[in-house]
């Protein structure tokens, strides 16, 4: 296992797809740093080891059990979450990051990268899958996280509504806005997903427009708890049947699929759709091939998206304008006023 852990000698590629452990990073963290872990997951005897002991001690207490990662979800904030969620359903080991993320959370920050360890990406991967629909979880977290992983940003209002729908809860939005306060980068009176930089975003005139898809039961709302949840649809289907055969490692068949959900949710153009695709070819995930090919099929994926844009709508779900009847005799008479008019020039 390799010491180094500069980005400076390294491509975009090999930095998202930079693969260590754990005991790796925990390395390249000061004493101070690997105390403060070993008392967060209340460990027994590490004041006294070396580091290498000390190592070793996380190490095994992490991944004798999911106790540790019951700890870990205890107190990570929802923008936290969203990035080990991102990177948990993509087929990297690192995104763009400069925000400060705590050591407990073991996913370290450097040169405005942040990177989660090969094993615990591994480890936490079937820890969401067994817990993401346990009843421990609090039904404050699940409705917060389903909700901003369903819309990707969302008026304190409508956050209101769903909180008396779904937990009879009759809060206000001002007292929402508190409660989410240090939790959730509200801008403008939205709800942000941490995806979305609050720099870039601007809720002004938007909630006039907005309509938002709610589900039927509060059961279905939690399914959007997954950051990749989405509904079964031919559309999805059919494209992953055709990429099948361009898909280099057969086992990221599933990784391949999640994350072009995540990615057609977030885009705004549909011209852009095949930008995904080029992405994966150019990281090596995809074979190369003429995207294009590929151009109707991911439309028809994308209409069966839940789009963040479109208030957690498919575009297939949005009514189309109806079509102006125009009165025929209003029409004749304007015919007719018009022939006047041309006729008054001429003259």
């Amino acid at each position: 296992m390799s010491n180094k852990f500069s980005l400076e000698q390294m491509t975009e590629e090999e930095i998202k797809h930079f693969e260590q452990p754990l005991a790796f990073y925990l390395q390249h963290e000061k004493m101070e740093t690997l105390k403060n872990i070993c008392k967060y997951y209340q460990m027994k005897g590490y004041s006294n080891k070396k580091k290498s002991e000390q190592i070793d001690l996380i190490v095994s207490h992490v991944f004798k059990d999911f106790t540790a990662a019951d700890r870990m979800f205890e107190n990570m904030s929802v923008e936290n979450y969203n990035v080990l969620n991102h990177l948990l359903i993509a087929d990297v080991f690192s995104a763009e990051e400069n925000r400060e993320v705590p050591a407990q959370n073991f996913l370290f920050v450097k040169d405005g990268y942040v990177f989660i360890p090969v094993d615990i990406k591994e480890y936490l991967r079937r820890y969401v899958v067994e817990k993401s629909q346990s009843q421990e979880l609090s039904d404050g977290v699940k409705l917060l996280v389903s909700a901003v992983n369903l819309y990707g940003y969302f008026s304190l209002a409508h956050y209101r509504v769903l909180a008396e729908r779904f937990m009879s809860s009759q809060q206000t939005e001002e007292q929402l806005a508190e409660e989410l306060h240090g939790v959730a980068t509200i801008k403008d009176g939205f709800v942000l997903n941490p995806l979305i930089e609050a720099a870039h975003f601007s809720g002004v005139g938007i909630e006039s427009k907005r309509q938002y898809y709610i589900p039927d039961s509060w059961k279905d709302f939690q399914n959007y708890f997954a950051f990749e949840y989405h509904e079964e649809s031919s559309g999805i289907e059919v494209l992953l049947q055709f990429l099948k055969p361009y898909i280099i490692d057969v086992n990221q068949q599933k990784d391949v699929r999640d994350t072009i959900i995540v990615m057609m949710k977030m885009i705004n153009n549909p011209a852009n759709l095949t930008s995904i695709l080029q992405d994966m070819i150019d990281q090596s995930v995809l074979r190369a091939f003429d995207v294009n090919q590929a151009s109707v099929l991911m439309l028809n994926a994308y209409q069966t998206i839940r789009n963040w844009h479109l208030g957690g709508y498919k575009m297939t779900e949005m009514k189309q304008p109806e079509k102006r009847v125009i009165n025929k005799r209003v029409e004749k008479k304007s015919k007719k006023r018009k022939k006047k008019n041309i006729s008054r020039l001429k003259k």
